[in-house]
């Protein structure tokens, strides 16, 4: 169960610092048209971790469904599907 919220705040994380790094890029084009050399290559960087971020709430999210139905199977499997013999009277 830690492993899910860890991996969700990590990407949440991730996702929170691309888009600062598409800010920065975008801040330093408004600044100075002489920067649209450098601007690039720091927005490159945050669309890189912008996906990571997405990547790991993806992992995230598959995990935990993945383990909600492996709990359902186990309860299905648990459950009787056929109806339970009835029992006859004793004969005296």
């Amino acid at each position: 169960m830690i492993g899910y919220i860890v991996r969700e705040v990590a990407g949440w994380l991730l996702v929170v610092l691309g888009l600062w790094f598409f800010y920065v890029s975008a801040s330093m084009l408004m600044q100075s048209p002489a920067r649209i050399l450098s601007a690039p290559p720091v927005a490159l960087i945050g669309f890189v971790i912008f996906r990571g971020g997405i990547h790991l709430l993806k992992v995230a999210v598959a995990a935990r469904a993945a383990q909600q139905a492996r709990r359902d199977l186990v309860e299905a499997a648990r459950r009787s599907r056929l109806p339970q013999p009835r029992v006859a009277p004793a004969k005296k």
